[in-house]
């Protein structure tokens, strides 16, 4: 992976609370990529606009880092706890991914 472009001066939003509903990003306005860093729990997560639940969608645990390669994926992307515990993830925006 390349040079990264931060989005508006390194906007990241940390420590977004990820429960039993449906999560969706708060996104600038530049941004075009975003690396996802699930600190607390498990979530599970969609890039194409659908709901996820506990049991649909692509599972992350603590530690694992998501990537989102488009504006699309930025605006599609939802999220849910998996499990009774809630997730705290920490989301940080580039304009692009050079290389």
């Amino acid at each position: 992976m390349g040079v990264k472009s931060r989005s508006d001066g390194g906007t990241a939003q940390f420590g977004l609370s990820i429960a039993d509903t449906v999560v969706q990003l708060t996104i600038p306005r530049a941004a075009m990529v975003a690396e996802i860093y699930v600190r607390t729990a498990s979530i599970v997560f969609t890039r194409d606009g659908t709901d996820p639940t506990a049991t649909q969608g692509m599972q992350a645990d603590p530690t694992d880092i998501i990537i989102l390669n488009s504006r699309d994926e930025l605006d599609q992307f939802r999220a849910i706890r998996q499990g009774s515990v809630s997730a705290t993830v920490d989301v940080e925006y580039f304009t692009d991914i050079s290389g």
